[in-house]
């Protein structure tokens, strides 16, 4: 067993686990010969080449993949051209637009508290077309109680904004101009508009995007609702003109911080308190490139409570010119990411070194300041551990970089709750048998969460023999028959996930106790029985929900177990038990996995 351990091959991971640092002048230029490349799009040149590109990628593909997964790229080719997306997106518009009556029907509702929302755009040299869609995207609004603040700070090059900006003013009194003496920067134009503002709540809104006509509308209504100091609400991406060429669609879970630090996925349409502006702060000029990521940090920890709209209502402009596609901003934003979330952890009272994500520089790695609590390892199983436990046992004494440890063994499910209770660790770690660590560090990868006060669990990802995922975010329906599903099983560990989900730690509603941490104190004071390993497991989750504390994905904690030896299971008892307990929980339907979302086609709309 041990001469066969130390064969093992973990290159294929490396890349994946290896912390990554600043943009250096490889990538710089690798990005300008991209964005080089790229200027060919949408010349006759780049439609002659079409057929080759499509050859070399294939070619790429194989070599990287092989021909097992050459059938699925070819379908996603497919159901992902050009074609195809602007049908789903007409289709998708058709849908989501408010027909004449329902608009009708918005402006006439009245909510018991209608709160004057002042929409924010600093103007910087935009285009014609973009100015007027986002202005009339505002006026346009069935909510009423509004004001559009325009600060301009367009060069002399670019009179046209004024004259444009100017006529609307003339004509609505709710569009409030100005020019402004010199161009601050995006947080000095946007801290320019916030002091134009009257409104009770402010909206951030970019100069060359569209709000869809029932955003202002959904959004005071949850602010009426609730009382929320801060609203955001889910967006879409399309490219140049048309709304119909959608390109992503992103909907978003409700509130979560980890999220929040691994990328700014709120991002649009945000909507906050002006007083919670005055509490916090107003932008930071030393945040440029990343201001807003800054902000929604501050705004968010300041807020009493935050409140997510599942629905599309904000239209994402991506063009050429736009700061997402502009080279000379993207390396100073990157840094400037990077330290807005390492200030916000410092503020919190839990110093980290944030690093930029493999996939990309804009995800955020964390790497926290951890003790040297003691920590025991429980490897658990259904039945006789036997030889399944001494292969994880084994795996962990080889690899494992932390060593204030100790292991136990738990055979039989009613044992687990007494090899806890005589653990002499303060953190508890449960592993099934036959697990075996591919992450060497993966007790510091869990313990920099576990450590955290908001935090009841952190997981790990489990992985097969093929480096798929067995187990990773645990998704939790409302009916039955989708009570914990695993939404990205069958995925290569390395595979993006979600608006690349799977590169940074991210809160999730529950896990299934085969690879997880815990504080020992939380286990025995959360304990229910009369459940199997994975309904204990699901309990646990449900507690921590109910107690409004967070659990934690950190895919870069890597397990393995051959598929034929993961033989967790939630039983009919389990699910009736979770049902009649947790009802209240698990009928509200999962936080973290939006209701637009389909319970049989993970990560798709319904």
């Amino acid at each position: 067993m041990k001469e066969e351990k130390k064969t093992r091959d973990f290159t294929a991971y490396e890349k994946f686990l290896a912390y990554t640092h600043d943009q250096g002048p490889d990538d710089v230029e690798v990005w300008n010969g991209k964005k080089r490349f790229q200027k060919l799009r949408n010349t006759p040149l780049w439609a002659l080449l079409t057929p080759a590109r499509g050859v070399w990628h294939g070619m790429q593909f194989l070599y990287v993949h092989g021909m097992k997964g050459f059938p699925g790229k070819v379908k996603n080719k497919i159901e992902n051209n050009k074609w195809s997306r602007r049908k789903r997106a007409l289709a998708f518009l058709q849908e989501s637009m408010p027909s004449e009556e329902e608009k009708n029907r918005q402006r006439e509702e009245k909510f018991s508290y209608m709160p004057k929302i002042s929409v924010l755009v600093p103007l910087y040299n935009t285009p014609e077309k973009f100015l007027r869609d986002m202005i009339e995207s505002v006026i346009n609004q069935t909510y009423q109680n509004w004001e559009l603040c325009l600060a301009d700070a367009s060069d002399s090059g670019h009179p046209e904004v004024c004259r444009i900006a100017d006529s609307y003013a003339e004509k609505d009194s709710r569009v409030v101009y100005r020019k402004l003496s010199k161009n601050g920067g995006i947080a000095e134009n946007t801290n320019a508009c916030i002091k134009m503002a009257t409104g009770d709540y402010l909206a951030l809104f970019d100069h060359d995007d569209i709000l869809h006509p029932s955003a202002l509308y959904a959004c005071g209504k949850a602010i009426s609702e609730t009382g929320a100091e801060f609203v955001y609400t889910d967006e879409v991406t399309f490219e140049g003109e048309n709304l119909e060429n959608i390109v992503t669609y992103h909907f978003k879970p409700d509130f979560s911080p980890d999220n929040l630090r691994g990328v700014n996925y709120i991002c649009h349409l945000s909507v906050f308190q002006k007083a919670l502006v005055e509490k916090v702060g107003m932008f930071s000029k030393e945040y440029d490139g990343s201001q807003d990521h800054d902000m929604i940090l501050r705004l968010t920890d300041g807020a009493n409570l935050v409140a997510h709209v599942p629905q599309v209502l904000y239209f994402w402009r991506c063009h050429e010119n736009s700061t997402s596609m502009n080279l000379d901003s993207k390396s100073y934003a990157i840094d400037a990411g990077r330290r807005a979330v390492r200030d916000a952890e410092a503020r919190r009272g839990y110093p980290a070194k944030v690093h930029s994500a493999q996939i990309c520089k804009t995800h955020y790695r964390m790497e926290y300041e951890i003790d040297n609590p003691k920590i025991t390892v429980i490897i658990h199983s259904r039945n006789s551990a036997g030889e399944l436990a001494e292969r994880t046992k084994s795996s962990i004494k080889e690899y494992a970089s932390y060593k204030n440890y100790e292991i136990r063994i738990a055979a039989g499910e009613e044992n687990l709750k007494a090899e806890v209770e005589k653990a002499g660790g303060e953190y508890i770690i449960l592993l099934l048998a036959g697990m075996e660590v591919i992450t060497g560090s993966f007790m510091e990868e869990l313990l920099m969460f576990a450590q955290r006060k908001d935090t009841a669990l952190t997981g790990m990802q489990i992985l097969d023999e093929n480096n798929n995922i067995l187990s990773s975010d645990i998704v939790m329906g409302t009916e039955k028959e989708y009570l914990a599903l695993e939404v990205n099983r069958g995925q290569p560990f390395d595979a993006p996930g979600y608006m690349g989900r799977n590169y940074y730690a991210h809160n999730i509603s529950a896990l299934s106790g085969s690879a997880c941490m815990m504080k020992k104190s939380y286990f025995l004071g959360h304990y229910k029985e009369g459940y199997s390993l994975f309904g204990t497991a699901l309990a646990l989750c449900l507690e921590a929900r109910r107690e409004g504390l967070d659990i934690v994905l950190n895919p870069y904690a890597l397990c393995q177990i051959p598929a034929g030896d993961y033989n967790t299971e939630l039983t009919e008892t389990d699910k009736d038990k979770l049902l009649g307990q947790y009802a209240g929980e698990i009928q509200s339907g999962d936080p973290y996995y939006n209701k637009n979302l389909s319970y049989v086609r993970f990560w798709q709309k319904k």
